[in-house]
């Protein structure tokens, strides 16, 4: 009796620590190479340019008022700033021009007009505003 008493307990001990084990070692790290981390840079750079075209035509289309369309605008410029001054510090650039790079400000408004300048000249199906009732 004592010695089964004794088995359950070793074994109870052994499934416990197996499942705890884990939780008090190390901890893993997620290692991402250069690239990795320059492809997700550049993706959330795109995110942000796609965001700041859809919130000017949505501002176009009245969708969004003049204050919140500022207040947005403001704030996604920022955050496609800061992307792009990571890429260029932590990368070399995202052109890669060197001592002819264009100036982030410079280069973020050129990017925003050309895509601009894309849409205007897609033709426009059906008008950009519906009919107010």
């Amino acid at each position: 009796m004592w010695l089964a008493i004794a088995l359950i307990s070793v074994v109870g001990i052994a499934a416990v620590g197996y499942v705890i084990l884990p939780l008090f070692g190390r901890t893993r790290t997620v290692i991402t190479t250069e690239g990795e981390e320059l492809a997700d840079l550049i993706t959330r750079k795109e995110v942000a340019l796609e965001a700041i075209r859809e919130l000017a035509f949505d501002h176009s289309v009245g969708k969004i008022e003049d204050a919140d369309y500022e207040r947005f605008n403001r704030i996604l410029r920022l955050r496609a700033m800061r992307l792009i001054e990571r890429i260029d510090a932590e990368f070399g650039g995202t052109n890669r021009l060197g001592p002819q790079a264009v100036q982030v400000d410079e280069w973020l408004e050129l990017e925003i007009s050309n895509r601009r300048r894309v849409e205007e000249a897609l033709p426009d199906e059906g008008g950009s505003r519906l009919p107010e009732e």
